[in-house]
């Protein structure tokens, strides 16, 4: 990022601190709101690899030589029950001695659906009409509320053309390869248990303001003072942080006194930046929650469907300042009608009410 823009981005995260303020007396919570909106793309997939997880699909490798289909075909995997994808292992042959490069597309549903993630650039060396398992790791990306998946090969380079070898069954009844009545084998590693966080909306009646969190401590303190903070009966799930590969997490400063007393939420990027800036009198409280970045036309994807609306209360009296964050187009609607300006989409959750 050049100085123009940090000083533009600047400019806003301040603007917001400055804006949003709520604090809490008697307890240890801040009662905060999210300021920044999201940029719109995947992060970086970091490849560490990890213990095996679970087989979560499978259709038998063969150990042997036996019948190629190419990689241009799909693997398709029916009733996929795992939460996350974490590795997918594939017997791979070839008719010419080289080196193979290729990436791995996963996707929602079939080939048109929703991306769920790309693997990096995966390299096979094989010598001609031999055979080898390679295993690309994804890093446990999470798939949401995906229940059928589509494997993708892309951007094939070597001396010939790359094949899937056929699987050792006769059949598998929870997948198939495109274009074909015979299945290729693999095995796709992920995780059966949802990691998720339920991010809880308040209401602080006196102040008619709204506040989100998604820490258990943080709730059960403010539950603890009904008088204060009441639960609005709204809230949306999201993935939990610092979990899967292809999750945005969700980072907390915020501005003691003398200062604002409020809170910024921001994302990895925006929250390094807001560390390399000197003196800015802000406490780093850590990452919250993990969300899914909505595209740029605001569209949440297929496999992380909900969408989280931001409102916000661009009143005249500065302490009355306040940001919401709405599960239900209902809800954000009935802000944006009172005259809460309309921050459009900047989560994606798994479920919200």
């Amino acid at each position: 990022m050049n100085l123009d823009s940090c000083g533009r981005f600047c400019a806003l995260v301040f603007a917001k601190l400055l804006l949003v303020a709520t604090v809490v007396t008697g307890g240890t919570a801040h009662a905060t709101e999210p300021a920044t909106a999201y940029i719109p793309i995947l992060p970086p997939i970091i490849i560490i690899l990890p213990i095996l997880k679970p087989v979560m699909a499978t259709c038998a490798l063969r150990t042997d030589h036996g019948g190629g289909w190419l990689v241009s075909r799909d693997i398709l995997i029916n009733s996929y029950y795992g939460w996350s994808a974490d590795s997918l292992t594939v017997r791979y042959q070839a008719s010419f001695t080289g080196t193979y490069k290729f990436r791995i597309t996963l996707r929602e549903s079939n080939t048109n659906g929703d991306v769920i993630t790309i693997s990096p650039v995966q390299t096979v060396n094989l010598t001609a009409g031999g055979s080898t398992n390679h295993t690309t790791y994804f890093s446990n990306v999470y798939v949401g509320r995906a229940t059928n998946l589509a494997i993708s090969h892309d951007d094939v380079a070597g001396p010939g053309t790359l094949y899937m070898e056929s699987t050792s069954a006769a059949s598998c009844t929870n997948s198939a390869i495109t274009g074909s009545s015979v299945d290729v084998g693999f095995v796709l590693r992920g995780e059966s248990v949802h990691e998720a966080n339920e991010v809880v909306e308040y209401n602080l009646p006196a102040l008619n303001k709204y506040f989100i969190t998604g820490r258990t401590d943080e709730k059960a303190t403010l539950d603890a003072m009904p008088n204060v903070f009441t639960r609005t009966g709204h809230k949306f799930v999201v993935p939990s942080k610092k979990n899967y590969g292809n999750v945005s997490d969700v980072y907390r400063f915020f501005a003691p006194a003398p200062g604002p007393q409020s809170h910024a939420f921001v994302d990895r990027s925006d929250h390094d930046l807001i560390v390399s800036l000197p003196n800015t009198g802000l406490i780093d409280e850590g990452a919250d929650f993990g969300t899914v970045k909505p595209d740029n036309s605001g569209t949440c994807p297929t496999w992380a469907p909900i969408k989280i609306y931001r409102s916000f209360h661009n009143t005249a009296a500065v302490g009355q300042r306040n940001h919401r964050y709405s599960s239900t187009l209902a809800v954000h609607n009935a802000m944006v009608a009172q005259g809460w300006l309309n921050e459009g989409v900047v989560f994606c959750g798994h479920s919200g009410s």
